[in-house]
This record gives C-alpha cells, structure tokens and sequence, in this order.
C-alpha cells in the first residue's frame, strides 16, 4: 500500500510520549538499527538516546525495533506481508480477531504491511510458536514472523522498522490502518498516543493459541550447530584446519536455517538486503549459500561474516573463524 510523504507531526511532539510509545516497540535501548538511504540497516553499538527516537518520529532519521530483549523476550509478534495478496489476509485476520475481542494493529507498508500483536512478556519460544500456530489457523502461508529466533545466540537478532518514521528509500511514513482501511486516527501525534497504550492479547487467548500448538508439534528440526550424525562431513570434522573442520561440522542450510526462514528449496528472504523476492538461496548439493541480488555467497563461513557485518561486529576472516569455533566446535 503506498505511503504518505513524509510528515512531521502537525504539533511539537511531546518527549514523554515519544517515549512512552517507543517503550510499546523497543525492547533495549544498548543498541539500535539505523536505516541508510538505500533502505538497509546497520547496527549501530551506542545507547539509544530519546532524542533519536524524538528525532525518528519527526522524519530526520529512521531506526528499527529489535524483536527480543537481550534475556529472548518477546513484548510483541509481527507478521510480515510482502505482497498485496498476504496484505489482505492480514487485514482478513485481523477484523476476525476483533470479532472474538482479541486487539490487533494493521500498519501498511510499502509492499504489503504489518499485523502487530502486543503481548504480555513471552519467551521467544513461546512467540515464536504463537505466531507460526495463528499463521495456520488462518491458512495465511509462507509468511514472515518477528521475532525470527526462538532465542539468541550471539548479535541482537531480527528486527522490525520502528513504525511512524520514514522510510529513508521511498520518503514515504506509513501508518496504522483499521481492518477496512481507514486510518488508525487522524494525525500521526493521535497515531503515536494510540499506541503508546496498545491493548495487548488476552492471555487467556495466547494460552489457548499454544495449547493447539501443543497439540500439532512442527517436525522437529536438526538441532541448531550440531553435526549430522554418521556422515563423512562429521568425520572430516575431526581433523584439519579450524575453517575445515568448521565447515565440515554442520551443513550451510543446517547454519543458515538458524537465522534465515527457508522454504524446502532452501529459498527465503536475503537477511542482507531489503528482499522482495526471495532472492536467497541455499543450495543442498552443493552446499553453499546465494544471493541472486548480488549480495555474494559461499560457504558458512562466508555467511557469518557478512552476518556479522551487518550487526556492527568485526567481520574479519580471523574474528568469524574465532566466533564459528566457539560456537561449532566446543
């Protein structure tokens, strides 16, 4: 849905506000995304001053909103729709939710929009497992989840642009929307005070909506940095450099299914650019990653140290081999 170029709330925004409503979104303020002028992020490791969020809402920057706290928390779920056709089952979703009193919040974005869900404090296990079990129960499909991780294991993990600021690509600020497509509220400072208070989802709901869960378990995937059992590639893994045996130790997609949602032609979103269509690909036989955009590929190894490029970390072969090695071959 195509947004509204940029405007800076009709009156001086009120700084308690501001934060009062970054409070609804941001769960650490240790550190934060900061959104560049092609519409990618970096990650910047300074405090989160209020000033920056005053100054996102007012338009002279944008900033995103991490999805877990640094103990992998979840005070929100947020389903992603990247197109117009799950943009409308997203809107389908959320008036069928308002009928049964369970509050949702549509905001548009600028291929489809988002369906905000604000919860009381959940382990990103149990997030993640809310949002995958809506996700069937209202047969909306292949579809992204925030948060991406059930917990982290080393970066902040995924995150969402924080809303109401503009997006630094289009010039465009989107806004809440209701189910039929009105705005939220007339002004953005009435958007802004809206969700600075959210209706959360009842827990009873949440209990119900895991307790399906429960019932229909997922297939359990390959246990995260553990090696297939009885294959050459784990007895390889025995000996040899520390990058050898690093690669040998557990399978691209095994690696990379860790922070990338593939579907089962190892396809998803590229975690390295803003990715319309699904330009990421993970190849099984030949054991290697790929951007069809551009963004590079490789091995595992290759994989990290962009990964941990675009979390402000130290990219180098050295440090990447260092961090894989803590993780994969303790």
């Amino acid at each position: 849905m195509p947004g509204e170029r940029e405007k800076r709330p009709s009156h001086e925004l009120d700084r308690d506000l501001a934060l009062a409503y970054a409070a609804t979104f941001i769960p650490r303020y240790d550190q934060y995304p900061l959104q560049l002028k092609n519409g990618t992020y970096i990650a910047i490791k300074q405090t989160l001053h209020p000033d920056l969020i005053v100054a996102h809402l007012r338009g002279f920057i944008t900033i995103g909103a991490y999805a877990l706290t640094p103990e992998s928390r979840a005070n929100w779920i947020c389903l992603d729709a990247d197109n117009s056709d799950q943009w409308e089952k997203l809107q389908h979703v959320s008036l069928s939710l308002s009928k049964r009193d369970v509050p949702s919040y549509l905001e548009s974005s600028r291929r489809g929009g988002h369906l905000w869900l604000f919860v009381p404090s959940l382990t990103g296990t149990d997030a993640r497992r809310f949002g995958k079990q809506l996700v069937t129960n209202y047969r909306i499909g292949a579809i992204e989840i925030y948060p991406k991780q059930d917990r982290l294991r080393t970066g902040a993990g995924s995150f969402v642009r924080f809303p109401l600021g503009v997006h630094r690509l289009t010039g465009h600020r989107y806004h809440f929307i209701t189910p039929t497509g009105q705005p939220l509220a007339s002004t953005i400072r009435e958007q802004i005070a809206l969700l600075a208070n959210p209706q959360r989802v009842p827990e009873s709901y949440i209990t119900q909506v895991l307790a399906r869960a429960a019932e229909t378990p997922e297939q359990p995937p390959t246990p995260p940095f553990q090696p297939r059992k009885e294959t050459a590639r784990k007895r390889r893994s025995l000996s040899g450099t520390p990058s050898e045996r690093i690669k040998a130790s557990l399978s691209v997609r095994d690696f990379v299914g860790q922070y990338v949602e593939l579907d089962a032609n190892g396809r998803g979103h590229c975690p390295f650019h803003e990715d319309e269509h699904q330009s990421f690909q993970v190849s099984d036989e030949g054991n290697f990653w790929n951007c069809y955009a551009g963004c590079g590929g490789g091995s595992l190894i290759d994989f990290w140290m962009k990964w941990r490029e675009t979390q402000g970390e130290d990219g180098s072969f050295k440090a990447t081999i260092s961090d894989l090695a803590q993780m994969l071959l303790k």
